[in-house]
């Protein structure tokens, strides 16, 4: 049975696929020690939970950010099926600015991994529109980013394994199946080509994401290409690969993840489009929404960076 409420003008979403089984991660929502090693944004911590998993019981956290003040999180656990389903409510008369409010949160078998479905359902549409403009988005994205490094599992054996890092569970926002159309600029004087195509991007071990596209040039004709991207916890830097089944040279990516938190900028060197040596290039990836991201690909020249191409990317699933 679908457990998932309806969609209303009162709910806010997320989905995050995560390289763990459902009941990983319903473990790290419902075991008190583990929720104080992972739960809330970045730069916060949780240093108090306490939770009575049943029906009526509570679930309680408190956050507590850099300058030391603390964000009490009263909740009563409405509903629980083990390990697939936890419904929390915000009590009324509690001090959350969002009383009465119910998040349903999904755990579905997804592969070798879990599906997290959330849904937040206010009271009033004013409710929701005051949830979003407090940060839904952007709190409850770095909070799953934290959830899916806090389950991935080093490997037993491997002597450069590292514990996952919270830009790792970033990279896992593009898992999923996405459509894409792009404008690509065709020289002075000419139209911008469009061309469209699919891409799926997939988890290989909690590590990195690779997504593999088929679709069209700009101007015609069939193309494939493969991006892998990961995190470099030592280096503190975005790494990855680009090749395509036009060219016989493999973009080196390095990255970093600017103030924003939405937009991951990658650069690398390849043959200029003029046929004349080496140019470097700039992939600038912007996550508008859980479902929607854009990309726009840059060139540096002697007056300094130009976009040439902008694909924007819809998730098909």
């Amino acid at each position: 049975m679908d457990m998932q409420p309806a969609a209303t003008d009162r709910d806010l979403t997320m989905t995050r696929r995560i390289p763990a089984p459902p009941g990983t991660v319903f473990s790290a929502w419902t075991e008190p020690d583990r929720v104080r090693q992972w739960f809330g944004p970045r730069n916060m911590t949780t240093p108090v939970c306490e939770i009575d998993l049943r029906p009526g019981g509570r679930h309680h956290t408190v956050m507590r950010d850099a300058e030391g003040k603390d964000y009490p999180n009263p909740m009563v656990i409405e509903a629980v099926e083990a390990p697939r389903l936890l419904v929390l409510r915000v009590p009324e008369g509690s001090s959350c600015p969002l009383p009465g409010s119910v998040g349903t949160l999904l755990f579905l078998p997804d592969g070798e991994g879990t599906r997290l479905e959330v849904t937040w359902r206010h009271p009033t549409p004013e409710m929701r529109a005051r949830h979003a403009e407090m940060g839904f988005d952007q709190g409850w994205g770095e909070t799953l980013d934290k959830l899916v490094a806090h389950v991935v599992t080093p490997p037993v054996g491997c002597p450069v394994a590292t514990p996952a890092a919270v830009e790792h569970g970033w990279l896992h926002r593009m898992v999923g199946d996405w459509a894409y159309e792009s404008e690509c600029s065709m020289g002075p004087g000419q139209p911008p080509a469009s061309a469209s195509g699919v891409e799926r991007v997939r988890a290989l071990g909690g590590y990195w994401v690779v997504g593999e596209s088929e679709g069209e040039m700009p101007g015609g004709g069939p193309a494939r290409w493969t991006i892998s991207l990961g995190f470099d916890p030592c280096a503190q830097r975005f790494r990855g690969t680009f090749i395509g089944s036009m060219m016989p040279h493999m973009f080196v990516y390095d990255g970093w993840l600017e103030p924003d938190g939405r937009t991951l900028v990658l650069e690398s060197e390849g043959p200029a489009m003029d046929g004349q040596g080496t140019a470097r290039y700039r992939d600038v990836v912007r996550l508008e929404s859980d479902d929607a991201r854009v990309v726009t690909s840059e060139v540096q020249g002697p007056e300094g960076w130009t976009a040439f191409m902008t694909a924007r990317f819809r998730r098909t699933a």
